[in-house]
């Protein structure tokens, strides 16, 4: 069997797209002395209000730490212009657990961005 000409760029940018993909779906490691959420941290829920009005947008916020990694406040650095958004985006990351930093009596304050975009329409009920 004879193999078309373009089939070596065909595998190519085959394997190019899969690697692209992957690299996509994993997050990059933490920076060493960057925060880093300790699992199980649940994802900020998408108001059900905020979403059927299109609104979007990130929430920018700062998360003062306790030594064992709770927060011991959460303020809103940067509004996402949508109220609904900022207050699902600090209940929730009162919720979190960052992790540990050594008791020296150095208060700790870190930034953490909340995204939310619409990447699919609502879910619209049917009628049979």
């Amino acid at each position: 069997m004879k193999t078309p000409r373009h089939a070596p760029r065909h595998a190519l940018l085959t394997g190019a797209v899969a690697a692209l993909l992957t690299a996509c779906a994993a997050p990059p490691p933490p920076a060493p002395g960057e925060w880093s959420p300790q699992p199980p941290n649940p994802n900020a829920p998408y108001p059900a209000e905020s979403r059927l009005n299109g609104e979007q947008g990130m929430v920018l916020l700062r998360v003062r730490t306790t030594p064992d990694g709770l927060p011991a406040s959460v303020e809103v650095k940067q509004s996402s212009g949508h109220t609904r958004l900022d207050r699902s985006a600090v209940e929730t990351v009162r919720t979190w657990r960052f992790k540990p930093m050594p008791d020296d009596g150095t208060v700790v304050w870190r930034e953490v961005p909340i995204r939310f975009f619409i990447t699919s329409p609502p879910q619209q009920p049917t009628f049979n």
